[in-house]
């Protein structure tokens, strides 16, 4: 029996190693197909009836969002989420199990992994078993599990470690020491949970940081906490189903060292060196989806309070988006922290440059700049979108929703090498730990706090770098791991908190959020000045007052601090379209605006399908000249779109 394993060659996505054979399953019915995500489909079509595919099978049922949001409310947040979940897959994944787990006594289901973070069941079937689970009611859908190589790490190669200051550059310039020299706060009794190719262990920087589970004896072959895994003293490795959370790449012990590591071998790497490091491995020398998700279960059941993975699914590997959506959500609501990197696919692909889940709204996703404070090159820019994703069908594109969330040092960083010393490496890999030893150092200073006030600390406090406001390249700006970690002070003093309308009243930070406001650390309302709301295009024919930071968060262009929405936005200012064309074959169009408002901006105008014109726009119009045509020729406006209907100019 064969499994179809998949591998990345280049950039190029998942190839499954497939060989079709005389005997190979025949083509599913459209009907069966249209419940068949990722690739599966076209896999059924070519594998032989005794190959293992690796498959996810998603519940129909699911807990509801408001069972949910109930659930976040309960004194025990996360016990009470755990609980509700459980009880749904409890209820409702038998008689899949009973399937499977009857097909595997055949030699025909394999490596049965039952989630609860979501309601699913990963396995690797055969295609007759594929065609049994599809057909039944309990069943939303099936998808074809996404396997990737190095290619889920978004790191680069970097220069030669020897050449680095005692304490590392990103480090310092996100204000670390300073939280430890002022504050006082080293991340102590912080869990988080590295989610990478595992930890070496007994790195000198790192021993003293790994988190020992409590309720586990060393090597007795017992579960001893009944969490459902043996011996699992450190975490555990869940691509070979195993307590061996070695680490043979050197990825996942170069993030941990950027989390905690301590600086015993000379650099301080970590920041926050009193921190606990959950070694969750899910990468050998392939992966796939579900031992991330199993890792964000095992982190969520065992007490992790934050999960920070440096990987990622590009859009083109077919990653099964809704899944990575609720597993992410759902954790969340358990009150973990929820940290992914962008990626390192550059601008060069909107809406697509974020990798998943680091595209899921919600997740706390980290673009990468160097020590000066200047976006990387291969940092994955926004926007994101998730209009043709069920059952979310949000973010429109375009415009989309802005990512990465923040931004933090990802290049040439020096941390952690297997199993002594130091290596360099760059991508938004090395940016996302240094996020996520801040979210250790606030949740010390600030225990108990949920992933989404750590997330809004996180965003109001950074450094606004690049175009003033939060953008797509750098997100709401730098960390600064001070601030940060200030603003996340149990006892706080007031400070201006600012309303939607513009106001500022002195309150304490619990009271300014129940009250919808935005409180801001430090500042007090007699010498800070709040945001004030004016004209927000949402798009090019629709206009709200709001504030900047919503605005964007809504994907719209920011007009200006108390601008109305009176011929404001571009299709109302934009009046009309008229041309002519003369003998010569010469085209001349023109757009003509309402007012001067657009003086000096350019629009896009077409001709035909193919032919695209930059034209500036001169007092009230602009004018466009072409040439040569014959016959009738169909001019538009394409950007800004959707405000006048094309004309047709008749060339002679």
């Amino acid at each position: 029996m064969r499994s179809i394993v998949c591998s990345v060659v280049l950039a190029l996505g998942c190839i499954a190693a497939l060989t079709v054979t005389a005997d190979a399953a025949p083509p599913v019915s459209a009907e069966m197909a249209a419940r068949f995500h990722g690739t599966l489909a076209q896999d059924l079509d070519v594998a032989a009836p005794d190959e293992l595919i690796p498959i996810v099978v998603v519940m129909r049922d699911q807990v509801s969002p408001e069972a949910l949001e109930e659930a976040t409310r309960a004194a025990n947040r996360r016990a009470a989420v755990i609980a509700l979940l459980k009880e749904q897959a409890a209820a409702t994944q038998g008689p899949i199990l009973d399937l499977l787990r009857a097909a595997q006594a055949r030699g025909q289901a394999d490596r049965i992994h039952p989630l609860w973070i979501a309601n699913a069941v990963g396995a690797h079937v055969t295609p007759e078993v594929v065609k049994q689970l599809v057909v039944r009611d309990d069943v939303a859908y099936l998808h074809r599990e996404s396997y990737l190589g190095e290619d889920v790490f978004p790191v680069e190669p970097a220069e030669d470690p020897n050449v680095r200051s005692e304490i590392e550059c990103g480090v310092a310039i996100m204000n670390a020491p300073r939280v430890w020299d002022e504050l006082q706060v080293t991340g102590r009794g912080s869990i988080i949970a590295v989610i990478d190719t595992g930890a070496c262990i007994t790195h000198s920087d790192l021993k003293n940081q790994i988190w020992v589970n409590p309720g586990e004896i060393p090597n007795n072959n017992i579960d001893d906490d009944n969490n459902g895994f043996i011996d699992d003293i450190n975490g555990w490795n869940f691509e070979s189903d195993n307590n061996n959370v070695s680490d043979q790449n050197g990825h996942g012990t170069h993030v941990s060292g950027t989390v905690a590591g301590d600086g015993t071998g000379g650099t301080q790497t970590g920041m926050a060196p009193d921190a606990e490091v959950m070694v969750t491995k899910f990468w050998n020398s392939f992966s796939g989806e579900l031992s991330v998700w199993r890792s964000m279960e095992y982190a969520t059941d065992n007490g992790a309070h934050a999960t920070t993975a440096s990987l990622g699914w590009p859009h083109s590997t077919n990653p099964n988006r809704p899944m990575w959506r609720q597993v992410c959500e759902n954790t969340i609501a358990a009150g973990l922290s929820v940290i992914y990197a962008a990626g390192n696919e550059g601008g060069g692909n909107p809406p697509d440059n974020v990798r998943t889940p680091g595209d899921v709204p919600a997740v706390i996703t980290v673009g990468a700049t160097d020590c000066n404070d200047v976006i990387a090159g291969f940092s994955s820019r926004g926007p994101i979108t998730w209009q043709n994703i069920p059952p979310y069908n949000d973010c429109p594109w375009p415009p989309g929703c802005m990512k990465p969330s923040i931004s933090a040092p990802g290049v040439n960083t020096k941390s952690c090498a297997v199993c002594s010393g130091y290596r360099l490496l760059s991508g938004t890999s090395m940016a996302t730990p240094h996020v996520a030893g801040t979210v250790a150092l606030m949740l010390e200073f600030g225990p108990g706090m949920p992933h989404e006030v750590v997330k809004e600390i996180l965003m109001d406090t950074s450094k606004d770098l690049g175009a003033p406001g939060r953008d797509n390249d750098y997100g709401a700006g730098r960390v600064d791991a001070y601030e940060a970690t200030a603003a996340s002070s149990g006892n706080p003093e007031p400070a201006a908190c600012c309303f939607k309308d513009g106001s500022c009243e002195d309150l304490m930070r619990e009271d300014c959020i129940d009250d919808g406001g935005r409180w801001n650390f430090g500042k007090e309302c007699g010498s800070f000045n709040c945001p004030q709301p004016g004209a927000c295009c949402v798009t090019n024919s629709e206009c709200e007052i709001l504030l900047e930071r919503d605005c964007l968060a809504k994907g719209g262009e920011f007009m200006g601090e108390g601008l109305g929405c009176e011929l404001i936005c571009a299709c109302d200012v934009i009046k009309k379209m008229k041309g002519k064309c003369k003998g010569s074959g010469t085209l001349k169009a023109i757009v003509k605006f309402r007012n001067d408002s657009w003086d000096g901006r350019t629009i896009k105008m077409g001709v035909g399908e193919r032919l695209r014109f930059d034209v500036v726009v001169h007092g009230k119009k602009a004018t466009l000249f072409t040439c040569c045509f014959n016959g009738p020729q169909e001019v538009s406006l394409i950007d800004p779109d959707g405000c006048l209907d094309p004309i047709v100019i008749d060339c002679p």
